[in-house]
């Protein structure tokens, strides 16, 4: 038997500028393509507070998420 864990992964982007958006569009989509793109299933929840903010909720580790993000040209802060 297989023990599957739902990792909560919160992330926010560096310079939220860098990305096309306007007031009301959030980061979400593309991170979701993003993360999608690069075989990882996830949901990804906005930070209602805070535009640049999100919530990944994968069975991947952070590592490897973030690791997605970058390599897809997304700045994650520190």
């Amino acid at each position: 038997m297989t023990i599957t864990e739902t990792h909560r992964h919160h992330f926010q982007v560096a310079d939220i500028g860098a990305h096309d958006l306007d007031e009301d569009r959030s980061i979400v989509p593309s991170i979701h393509s993003s993360l999608k793109a690069s075989g990882i299933t996830a949901v990804v929840d906005g930070d209602e507070m805070n535009s640049a903010g999100f919530t990944v909720w994968t069975y991947s580790p952070r590592e490897v998420v973030e690791q997605a993000l970058k390599d897809d040209g997304i700045e994650l802060e520190d």
